[in-house]
């Protein structure tokens, strides 16, 4: 493990990082996670277990840990057709019985259910957690309607929406598009366009919300950009994804650039950049872990999340 430090004073940088662990779903097909004290650089990983290994999946790879959500109890990670449950003491607990899709991508519990980004069925699924039915917004339709599993294929994957946000009475969707990307903007309760913001790069992944700004990894461009015109370029070159954001920080997962099927091996990397000045203040080196998929934290208010952090987190009941 390498724990690289910038030049900035040690008691200022310290008082950013105090407390902050991530939280990051990674391909190398044993791990499942690995934790990172963000103030410490001490690192701990979850091991995958047997049964996540789903040998039917031809498409991708058979073991593929992505989102991450949780509610004040239990913590969710999406793996393929999986939803995989920890209790708060990080306890593999078991699988939500509502089986989702292949090539599932970002979480994010709201309102009785965990949401799932599904780009192979081109909708967002909400299990339920302590609601009792599931249901599936139609992105491209703006139709809600009871989620009923069924196959898919990777020939079904429209504009490959890969992320979301709740915002207040907004939601935001990120479309990869297989280049230029763009964002939906939807009404919280009808879900409903408001608004499709483009120029937003290529290959986008992630999203966070901050003083009526967008912010958002320009994944092609190796950038972090807003609304209001915000970039950032990443210190390191390669596959940038997963996003997280406090009031004085960008956290970046950088992974090594491969084809998709070879995104099981190499190294990955946590960039740690302040906001107002654009530098970097940490990187932290994810070893053997393969690719970054998606990246939470843990203990403070994350703008990419908008959920009470699990490690001091209300009920949400």
């Amino acid at each position: 493990m390498r724990f690289e430090v910038s030049s900035e004073g040690s008691e200022t940088l310290l008082r950013k990082l105090r407390r902050v662990k991530v939280i990051a779903s990674v391909s190398n097909m044993c791990d499942v996670a690995a934790v990172v004290d963000l103030e410490t650089g001490e690192e701990s990983r979850w091991s995958a277990l047997p049964g996540f290994v789903d040998e039917s999946i031809i498409d991708s790879n058979p073991c593929r840990p992505f989102g991450i959500s949780w509610t004040g109890d239990y913590m969710y990670i999406a793996n393929n057709r999986q939803l995989l449950i920890y209790d708060r003491d990080f306890h593999y607990i078991g699988k939500h019985d509502v089986p989702l899709h292949e090539n599932v991508h970002q979480l994010c519990y709201r309102a009785g259910r965990i949401w799932a980004v599904s780009p192979r069925t081109n909708s967002l699924i909400g299990v339920p957690v302590s609601n009792t039915t599931s249901l599936e917004l139609d992105i491209f339709r703006q139709t809600v309607q009871p989620y009923e599993p069924r196959s898919s294929a990777e020939t079904d994957d429209l504009k490959h929406v890969n992320s979301l946000l709740w915002s207040d009475e907004s939601l935001f969707i990120a479309a990869h598009n297989f280049g230029p990307s763009f964002i939906m903007h939807l009404d919280a309760q009808t879900y409903k366009v408001r608004a499709l913001i483009q120029d937003v790069g290529g290959s986008m992944h992630g999203l966070a919300a901050f003083e009526e700004e967008l912010f958002w990894i320009d994944t092609e461009g190796n950038a972090i950009r807003s609304t209001a015109g915000y970039y950032q370029p990443l210190y390191r070159q390669g596959f940038a994804r997963g996003f997280a954001m406090t009031k004085d920080v960008f956290i970046a997962g950088v992974s090594e650039v491969t084809d998709r099927r070879r995104r099981i091996v190499g190294d990955a990397y946590v960039q740690v950049i302040e906001r107002r000045s654009g530098a970097l203040l940490r990187e932290h080196h994810l070893i053997g872990t393969g690719n970054i998929n998606d990246l939470r934290l843990l203990d403070v208010c994350d703008f990419a999340h908008g959920v009470a952090p699990f490690l001091s987190a209300v009920h949400l009941h």
